[in-house]
């Protein structure tokens, strides 16, 4: 066995198609690190105003809420590669509107709330469209494995990431670590312009003869028809609407109240979950492939809300950078084994719409969730709030071991 994984662990780096597929996540990744670094500290430095840091935080995550079910179709009706490069190029062009607005000297948060939204709408195109892709790029056997690898693109560019932006910021200023993000997407749209498919899979993206309206009614229903998969996505809904408005919104509120650090040790402590998603991917990447991805996932859930919760007695820099790392391995046990999940017990002719369903639940969730957090912060302590998430979170997982028929979502051994 463990020959076998080492040598589909060899076969990825031979892959030409995964390899472009990787190289252009780890320079976009790197570009959105930054841009998801520094659209928070902008707002807060326009208005000072925790609220509207939140709202403006919600107008980047809300278009996953409105346009994801659509998203999913197109996903399943077009080239999935073709549509991952108009996602990218359009954002491309968006970041850059917001950085000429910056150089004019804007300063309304409506207007970066409104670019903020349009960035995301196209957002929701890209992930799922990935997502769905990848099956059609190895067998099988290989999924959990490319997954993996896939997901050390983030985890790579997320590390960099918030470190270059830390040294970039003193050096080209905040407005300009935008431009580089709009520059990161342009490498990405590169890299995929250079993907090769086989004509077959090509025509796999053309089968769905029905309507729009029709075609996204009966993804509903295989969900609702699956209703272990249906309590899967409910369950991965809550457990960001706990996780995620706190990491986006509580850090750089608790970096400046708690530990009354600067920008750049917000982006260190970035970096740090970053490098401990890296190590958490490695050990999927390495020792994943015999174990249930549902057990996996659920085990993430819980030492993610633990983490967070034990940011209520961190009182120093580094024990939070220590946390962070160790919360930070548990990031790709959840997203990693749900993909790997969706990609082998769903048809093929379903996985975009899926997907989408996943991006909806997951960032739409993350936007109410930045959008509480704000309001919430102005009277509770943040500490106090990543106590108190942190426990919700890890009752979700615990809820997912205990629930039998979300356990047995066991991938089929053979495509589909």
């Amino acid at each position: 066995m463990r020959k076998f994984n080492a040598t589909m662990r060899a076969s990825i780096f031979r892959h030409r198609n995964l390899l472009l597929l990787w190289t252009g996540h780890v320079i976009s990744h790197a570009g959105d690190a930054i841009y998801q670094l520094a659209l928070p500290w902008l707002v807060l430095e326009l208005t000072g105003s925790k609220t509207i840091t939140s709202l403006v935080a919600l107008s980047a995550y809300l278009p996953a809420v409105i346009f994801s079910l659509l998203a999913g179709v197109v996903v399943d009706r077009f080239d999935r590669r073709g549509v991952m490069i108009f996602s990218d190029g359009t954002r491309m062009l968006v970041v850059l509107l917001l950085v000429a607005f910056l150089l004019q000297g804007g300063t309304s948060p409506v207007i970066v709330g409104v670019l903020a939204f349009t960035v995301a709408s196209f957002a929701t195109l890209f992930y799922p469209a990935r997502d769905a892709l990848i099956p059609d790029l190895v067998p099988p056997t290989q999924l959990t494995t490319t997954n993996a690898f896939i997901s050390t693109s983030g985890q790579f560019a997320h590390l960099a990431g918030p470190l270059l932006a830390g040294l970039l910021v003193a050096w080209v200023g905040l407005t300009h670590l935008f431009t580089i993000d709009a520059l990161s997407f342009a490498a990405s749209l590169m890299c995929l312009a250079l993907i090769r498919l086989k004509d077959k899979d090509q025509d796999r993206f053309k089968q769905l003869d029905r309507g729009h309206l029709s075609d996204l009614l009966a993804g509903l229903q295989y969900v609702w028809k699956e209703r272990p998969l249906g309590l899967f996505l409910l369950l991965t809904a809550l457990n960001n609407l706990f996780i995620m408005g706190p990491a986006i919104i509580g850090m750089p509120i608790f970096v400046r109240e708690v530990l009354e650090l600067e920008f750049r040790a917000f982006a260190i402590i970035e970096a740090f979950m970053a490098g401990g998603m890296l190590v958490g991917s490695f050990l999927l990447w390495r020792y994943a492939a015999p174990f249930n991805p549902a057990l996996v996932l659920f085990v993430g859930m819980i030492l993610d809300g633990l983490t967070y919760s034990l940011l209520f007695v961190s009182a120093t820099y580094a024990q939070t950078k220590a946390l962070i790392f160790i919360h930070g391995i548990g990031i790709p046990m959840i997203t990693v084994s749900r993909t790997t999940l969706i990609q082998t017990v769903v048809p093929s002719h379903f996985r975009g719409r899926i997907f989408s369903m996943v991006n909806m639940s997951v960032i739409g969730l993350t936007a109410l969730s930045a959008a509480l957090v704000g309001p919430i912060a102005e009277v509770v302590p943040i500490e106090v709030v990543f106590l108190s998430i942190g426990i919700g979170a890890a009752a979700c997982g615990a809820i997912g071991l205990s629930h039998r028929g979300m356990m047995r979502l066991v991938p089929r051994t053979s495509g589909g």
